[in-house]
């Protein structure tokens, strides 16, 4: 008789897998794929002034972490960090021009990639799939 997997462990898995596979492709462009999710996110955020805060909330993740992160962005170029004129508390995250770059060249393939991920789904098991991933992060938030 077989062990059933709890979905936890499943979604775990997933998570680790998604994360190997981006650590893997990433390792070209020294970058991992939590410091692509923060560039993306700066690129998707427009002319939207982010801060530290804001990062930390979105990707719910702890300061020290996003501190880490943040600084191995600038060691390698990817991003600056300048002070807020108007708030001095506040630093202002940007891309730079390297960051855009990257992005740039890494769009068309990240974009083959999540075909790929999910060329065994239908569109509307793709749809339904999501549902049920925000149904079940919905009620962890509510514990």
């Amino acid at each position: 008789m077989q062990t059933p997997r709890p979905i936890s462990k499943q979604l775990r898995m997933i998570s680790n897998k998604f994360r190997e596979v981006a650590d893997r492709n990433l390792q070209k462009y020294n970058l991992t794929a939590a410091q692509l999710e923060i560039l993306v996110y700066l690129k998707c955020s427009g002319e939207e002034e982010i801060h530290q805060r804001q990062i930390e909330h979105w990707f719910q993740l702890k300061n020290p972490t996003v501190t880490g992160l943040l600084n191995r962005l600038e060691e390698k170029g990817f991003i600056v960090r300048r002070t807020n004129p108007a708030d001095k508390r506040y630093r202002v995250i940007e891309l730079t021009e390297k960051g855009e770059q990257i992005l740039g060249e890494m769009w068309e393939k990240a974009r083959n990639m999540e075909d790929r991920i999910y060329s065994g789904l239908s569109e509307e098991e793709l749809r339904m799939l999501t549902e049920l991933l925000d149904r079940i992060l919905n009620s962890l938030s509510e514990v």
